[in-house]
C-alpha cells in the first residue's frame, strides 16, 4: 500500500525522469510535449510544472524553444551548421 502512494507523489526526480524515459521512448518526442504529456497522464495542473523542473530540463526546454523560434536567443547565439 506504501508503493502506491509513493508513486502517487510527483517529486522532481520522478518527473525528470518520467520526461526524459519518454522522450528516449519516443524518438519524435521533444521536451516540451513530453512534460505536457506527464502532467496530463498525473492528473496535474500546468501549473505545477514550474516546481518540477529541474535545472537540466529547463536548459533542455529553452534549447529547444530556441530552435523551434519559440522565444528569442540571447545575443551571440550559435551558427547555423
Amino acid at each position: 500500500m506504501s508503493d502506491s502512494i509513493e508513486e502517487k507523489i510527483v517529486t522532481k526526480k520522478r518527473f525528470s525522469m518520467a520526461v526524459e524515459t519518454l522522450v528516449s521512448k519516443n524518438k519524435g518526442s521533444n521536451y516540451i510535449d513530453a512534460c505536457v504529456s506527464v502532467l496530463e497522464e498525473k492528473g496535474l495542473d500546468y501549473s505545477a510544472m514550474k516546481r518540477l523542473l529541474t535545472d537540466s530540463l529547463k536548459q533542455k526546454i529553452e534549447e529547444e524553444a530556441l530552435s523551434l523560434n519559440l522565444i528569442r536567443g540571447k545575443k551571440g547565439g550559435k551558427l547555423p551548421l
